[in-house]
């Protein structure tokens, strides 16, 4: 990308606001995802997330900004400008398995999340992992047509894309045309805490789709199966594998791929009559180990880790002012907050698995209740062929002060899982 000065622009309350969604409205989100999507709101449910009861609203030129710089991220990859990386054993992918963007060196699927912060919006990282798009979308959608808002919209590719348009593309995607065989995979499926996101792909898309736990699929003759969990007995051919499984889950949790008595499959053989939606050799890409190579106002300054080495330990730079992220982490796997030389010294030999990012000071904003709050967007992407849908969410999340006064940012769900915070639908404005 091209090099330009730090961004230096105020959001401005017209730009980006938090607003409460009424209780009737708020109540019909949650009855809606409870009886439908199997959702559990917050802790006093059983729940691990909760739906957030404000929503975020941002300008259309703010939103047209985030996907300039998605665009041109996108864009950059599939020209394969950045540094190669080294996929580790048993991710590469087979041409022949792919889906016609991954063939071109794109991605299928993307999330990109950005701080609101005082001078403007901040990349935090990205990755080609799916997150939430239905159940975003859904929220999006039920804000809308219950609070008659003027010129706005939920799609942040355009303000004419339509609930259909977004159905169309992941329709394409996840199923392609309607053939028997397409899956969700993910490890331990049941009792993933998003699989509520998974019940919304089911519910919404148009052909069936299975949810599959990964460790029950296995190759025969050169093709993949997975039990009909129906029967017990009969067996199902996988055809459309939709890959949810985060490599840094496959590899520290269950040990992938050299667990043969647990994985039955390589993500690296070439299977008949398959493809995959997002394999995951697209996370070791497109992740967090770009960020030290962008050059745009969006990025805050980054570093290889293994690179400053030396001047974290001289003291050039300072602990407190970065996170350590490791490059393809995910979910909070691996981010080390608060920096210090024992934790340098804990990472030698594997420095090169990291990045060293400057913090962002968030924007803060009081809500009618009294309470600080903090938040990030999150644009979810899918394409297929020439065709891309742009899903917004947002993360409301809240400011912790210790006994010196000094902020910490606490934007991951499981910080937020209390009343005013929270996973939040987000409108644009025209």
């Amino acid at each position: 990308m091209e090099n330009k000065k730090k961004n230096t622009n105020k959001i401005t309350e017209e730009e980006c606001f938090i607003d409460r969604i009424p209780d009737k409205i708020y109540q019909e989100m949650i009855t809606f995802f409870t009886e439908e999507y199997h959702f559990k709101n917050g802790l006093e449910n059983g729940g691990q997330m909760r739906i957030a009861n404000y929503y975020v609203g941002i300008s259309r030129s703010l939103s047209n900004s985030f996907v300039d710089f998605i665009k041109k991220a996108t864009q950059e990859i599939s020209e394969d400008t950045f540094p190669d990386i080294c996929v580790l054993d048993g991710f590469d992918s087979v041409l022949e398995n792919l889906l016609p963007v991954e063939q071109g060196g794109g991605f299928s699927l993307g999330s990109f999340d950005m701080a609101v912060s005082e001078n403007g919006l901040q990349n935090i990282e990205f990755q080609a992992v799916a997150t939430y798009p239905f159940s975003a979308a859904k929220l999006n959608q039920i804000l809308l047509d219950r609070m008659s808002f003027m010129n706005a919209s939920i799609f942040a590719d355009s303000p004419f894309t339509s609930w259909e348009d977004f159905i169309k593309v992941y329709n394409e995607l996840i199923t392609g045309t309607g053939t028997a065989g397409a899956a969700i995979v993910d490890l331990n499926i049941k009792n993933q805490k998003t699989n509520f996101e998974f019940y919304a792909t089911q519910k919404e898309l148009k052909e069936s789709v299975a949810m599959v736990d990964a460790l029950s699929i296995f190759e025969k003759d050169g093709e993949l199966f997975y039990p009909d969990s129906d029967t017990n007995t009969s067996l199902i051919r996988l055809t459309r594998f939709y890959n949810r499984i985060l490599i840094s889950e496959a590899l520290f949790e269950e040990n992938y791929p050299e667990k043969t008595d647990v994985w039955r499959f390589r993500f690296d053989r070439k299977y008949n009559s398959l493809k995959f939606v997002n394999h995951p050799a697209r996370q070791f890409q497109v992740s967090k180990r770009l960020s030290p190579y962008i050059k745009h106002p969006f990025n805050p300054t980054c570093y290889e880790l293994s690179a400053v080495e030396n001047q974290f330990r001289g003291g050039m730079l300072k602990y407190e002012d970065y996170i350590w992220k490791h490059k393809w982490g995910a979910a909070g796997h691996r981010i080390i907050l608060s920096p210090t030389l024992e934790e340098l010294d804990s990472l030698s030999g594997n420095l090169q698995d990291y990045i060293a990012q400057e913090k962002v000071d968030f924007k803060i904003f009081k809500t009618d209740d009294g309470l600080q709050k903090i938040v990030e967007l999150r644009f979810m992407t899918a394409q297929y062929k020439d065709d891309m849908v742009i899903v917004p969410m947002a993360r409301i999340g809240h400011v912790s002060r210790d006994q010196n006064d000094e902020i910490t940012y606490k934007i991951h769900f499981g910080d937020n899982n209390k009343e005013g915070y929270g996973f939040s639908p987000v409108v644009i404005f025209d």
